[in-house]
């Protein structure tokens, strides 16, 4: 048959274009799902049930397997399989050990590369070697290898299809969301694929199979009067070598300046104008306003509030009520919405339960040349001990003690060092008497935690890493290693926690759909590394999405402009569609890769050069994606029914940025956003009240706690009872301090003698190093020269002789780390100074009355001394002031 080219002039009025009796009853292909919805909106049935569907659903339903998880999965291990094997190349053996190294780091870029050379059908013989990189010809040989060994089955992929193929893969796309969808009466000689800018190699061989059998029809928007703009598709569409037919109809101008639309279908107009150079044709009677956000957090917020106010008028459909529909040139926004509303992103996939977690940390942690748990990163094991997987009274109690103590496990490598370092504690407690000792480490996060939790703790490293070599040990030593894995994990998941556990409705039915798709690997005889598998368990490990349940998102990008627009005439009259993000570096930067490493575009057009089409359209849309979010904005502002807003983002860390030049050139009023009112996610907690009563009497150290920061009373007096230093600075400098009162103790009289004192030094440090098992021999170095600095050096012969208040001092330094402290705005004063005053029980017993208690906020008073507080870690004032 053939294809053909058509361009439309006015989105509201396809149906009246010349060829509409072609393409009203027949297989309908849009670039996108909101685009779909767009024509259903607008033209109601005239676009009906299972016939308009999107480009995705009808080459997967083409291709079936080509995007079967199965043979993505075969796919990786071949590859990986050619590279740990080695296979013939004219690269040294330096060379090829070194691009090897990159390339099996960058697996999924890889991956996608040889997978486009295959779509593609590169011809090896047209390459020419010597204008690749030295990366190039190594994924070239690879392809090479693939092509003449018996893994071209894996990637075969049809270079031609039967006409009876074709029908089935059109049958399966019209039914692939609506399973009742009768396609009887639909016209199947000609299909329509419409508004694709970017043509990837797998459509274009699509669109190459039906054009035998079938009329292929392209559709797309052309305005003749914004040629400039729009060439950016005629350069795409004039590579399938084909006629475009542009018939003459009547194009869109700016003329009801009574709609509510206008404003901003004139400012599409002038911009359109520009584009072209016919600057003189423009008059702006008015600046046009645009809202300035200073950063993209504060955007998120903006639009997080809009949401919100939508939830509350119907949370079932809440993008449907949003009083503005928000579209950004860079839609990172969504990045930081999904933390303020998971739902709204789809359902939550397997790999994101903590579940999932433990096995992605197992995973992580796996060394297969020693078959053992390598820790590499401490929170591997915080996802394994949070996951509700290994043995616990109740939920979270197993990660709640390694928070408590995760300090004592700095610097481990391994189970058995966590292992010796817990023993290494409940042997101290057991025989630690000494009250004064027992005081000094109760200070210390891990001797506060009880022997039995110890233990617990202690079992689940034990049980964790018997989980993990069940399904790793030996893994690279075992054929179709592929299979046994996820046998063994299919089978943990079905015994082990669905049928031995009480999970959610919701998750269990999650659980059961990651089986149904585990099923598929029963047919995968594969062998590869374990590198490999780690790189494609996410390709398994996710469930069938249900219907109506797929990834959604609040602020759109600009690919979704041209579908959304049609509904702007349907929607409530008050409605503003929002253009965002418009500065030069989100309009005009090309965000994404344009093509999968090490590919670029000198490979494409310098190493070879073939005449077949889809060769040539794919590599245009390419280089033509950064034309496309200028056509978007004019695109969307000329067929907007509606009101319409304009914005930026002023800042991107430190870089200052301004608004699209060619806005800035039609004048532009800055309108900075604020608001007033403190978000309900953002609640000031600067204020905290506090209910109970704390047994037992307040002591003097209380009372200092009281007078440095409330915050501070309330986390160690009220709810510790204790001051518990947690993180390995503190506890350094605790352990720096219980050294230094020892040495005060123990050579009060005595001469002071430098050799001496070192010697001490080095004897006390080693006696203490029992209970700071992660101190590193730097750390050695910096305590005993910091102490020796302090203690040597004045005109004093001996030591002194401790009085109480000598011993009040080194109380209050175990306590406070520091009693003397300066901060920037008070150098040379100690702003310590009347923080420790001498009191007696009676004044501490009327300053902390029950009444007073009750009726005090315990607000957060940064200073200094926050960093050597034990609780600095959930301090909110001091995590921000910190930072700025």
């Amino acid at each position: 048959m053939s294809i053909v080219i058509y361009t439309y002039h006015d989105p509201y009025k396809i149906d009246q274009e010349p060829y509409w009796d072609e393409i009203k009853n027949c297989p309908y292909f849009c670039s996108a799902q909101t685009l779909v919805n767009g024509l259903r909106k607008h033209y109601k049935g005239k676009f009906d049930g299972g016939r308009v569907t999107t480009v995705k659903i009808l080459t997967d339903s083409l291709y079936e397997d080509w995007a079967s998880p199965a043979w993505i999965v075969k796919q990786h291990t071949d590859i990986d399989n050619i590279i740990n094997e080695g296979f013939s190349t004219d690269l040294s053996e330096k060379e090829k050990h070194n691009i090897s190294r990159a390339v099996l780091f960058n697996r999924d870029e890889v991956f996608s590369s040889i997978r486009t050379m295959f779509e593609l059908n590169v011809d090896i013989n047209a390459v020419l070697r010597e204008k690749l990189t030295k990366e190039q010809i190594f994924i070239l040989d690879i392809y090479k290898k693939i092509l003449t060994s018996d893994k071209i089955k894996d990637f075969h992929l049809a270079t031609s299809m039967s006409e009876e193929e074709i029908n089935a893969g059109l049958q399966k796309a019209m039914t692939a969301l609506q399973e009742d969808y009768d396609t009887s009466e639909v016209d199947n000689s000609t299909i329509v694929i419409h508004g694709v800018h970017q043509f990837n190699p797998i459509t274009l061989r699509s669109i190459d199979e039906l054009q035998k059998y079938k009329k292929v029809i392209l559709l797309f928007n052309y305005q003749k009067q914004y040629k400039n703009v729009y060439q950016t598709w005629f350069d795409i569409y004039s590579a399938f070598d084909c006629q475009i037919v542009d018939y003459a109809q009547t194009e869109f101008y700016p003329t009801d300046a009574s709609s509510v639309s206008y404003d901003g279908n004139v400012l599409a107009d002038q911009i359109g104008k520009l584009v072209n150079g016919h600057k003189t044709a423009i008059a702006v009677d008015k600046p046009y306003e645009i809202m300035e956000f200073d950063n993209m957090t504060e955007f998120a917020d903006y639009v997080a509030d809009i949401f919100e106010e939508a939830e509350r008028k119907d949370s079932t459909r809440p993008m449907h009520y949003m009083r503005e529909q928000i579209y950004a040139a860079n839609s990172s926004a969504n990045d930081i919405l999904k933390i303020y509303f998971p739902e709204q992103f789809g359902e939550r996939q397997f790999l994101n339960y903590p579940i999932g977690h433990f096995f992605i940390a197992i995973a992580d942690m796996w060394d297969p040349d020693n078959n053992a748990i390598l820790i590499k990163n401490i929170d591997d094991i915080r996802e394994c001990l949070g996951a509700n997987i290994l043995a616990e009274n109740t939920p979270g109690e197993l990660l709640s003690i390694f928070n408590r103590i995760q300090t004592l496990f700095d610097g481990c490598t391994s189970i058995k060092e966590m292992h010796d370092r817990i023993k290494s504690v409940k042997k101290n407690k057991k025989y630690l008497v000494d009250s004064d000792e027992q005081e000094k480490i109760s200070h210390i996060s891990y001797y506060t935690v009880s022997r039995d939790k110890l233990e617990m703790l202690d079992r689940a490293l034990e049980d964790l890493e018997e989980i993990a070599a069940h399904f790793y040990k030996d893994f690279e030593n075992k054929s179709h290693n592929f299979r046994e894995f996820y046998r063994k994990l299919k089978n943990y998941l079905q015994t082990d926690v669905l049928e031995d556990r009480e999970l959610s409705e919701e998750f269990a039915d999650i659980l059961k759909r990651v089986l149904m798709r585990l099923e598929e690997v029963e047919n995968i005889d594969a062998s590869a590394s374990f590198e490999c598998l780690k790189s494609t368990m996410s390709i398994y490990l996710l469930q069938e999405t249900k219907p109506g349940r797929s990834a959604n998102w609040i602020v759109r990008n600009f690919e979704q402009i041209d579908g959304d627009i049609l509904r702007s005439g349907h929607e409530n009259p008050n409605i503003i569609y929002h253009f965002a993000c418009l500065e030069d570096e989100d309009i005009g930067a090309v965000k994404k890769a344009e093509f999968p490493w090490p590919l670029n575009n000198d490979f494409f057009e310098v190493a070879q050069n073939p005449v077949d089409w889809k060769y040539q359209v794919y590599v245009k849309c390419c280089n033509e994606y950064k034309n496309f979010k200028r056509y978007a904005l004019i695109y969307g502002l000329e067929f907007n029914r509606a009101k319409f807003k304009l914005s930026y983002v002023r800042r991107d860390g430190d870089k200052e940025r301004e608004p699209y030049y060619l806005l800035k050139m039609l004048g532009l009023k800055k309108v900075k956003y604020s608001s007033a009112k403190i978000s309900r996610r953002l609640e000031d907690s600067s204020q905290i009240d506090f209910e109970g009563n704390r047994t037992g009497s307040f002591n003097v150290y209380d009372y200092y706690r009281y007078r440095i920061c409330k915050y501070k009373f309330l986390t160690e007096s009220l709810i510790e009872n204790n001051t518990v230093y947690k993180d390995d600075f503190l506890l350094l400098k605790y352990m720096e301090v219980m050294l230094e009162n020892a040495i005060k103790e123990d050579m009060q009289g005595k001469p002071i003698s430098e050799a001496i004192l070192i010697r001490k030094l080095d004897d006390e440090y080693d006696e203490l190093r029992k209970y700071f098992p992660f101190a590193q021999n730097v750390n050695r170095m910096d305590v005993i020269n910091n102490i020796r600095n302090r203690l040597v050096g004045g005109k004093v012969k001996k030591f002194p002789i401790l009085t109480i208040e000598d011993r009040r001092h080194m109380m209050i330094r175990e306590l406070f780390i520091h009693k003397k402290l300066e901060n920037a705005k008070s150098i040379g004063m100690n702003i310590m100074q009347d923080k420790f005053p001498n009191v007696n029980q009676e004044q501490i017993e009327m300053e902390f009355t029950e009444e007073r208690l009750k009726n005090t906020d315990y607000i957060v008073n940064v200073d200094e001394w926050c960093q050597y507080c034990s609780n600095r870690e959930v301090c909110t004032a001091y995590y921000c002031c910190s930072r700025n």
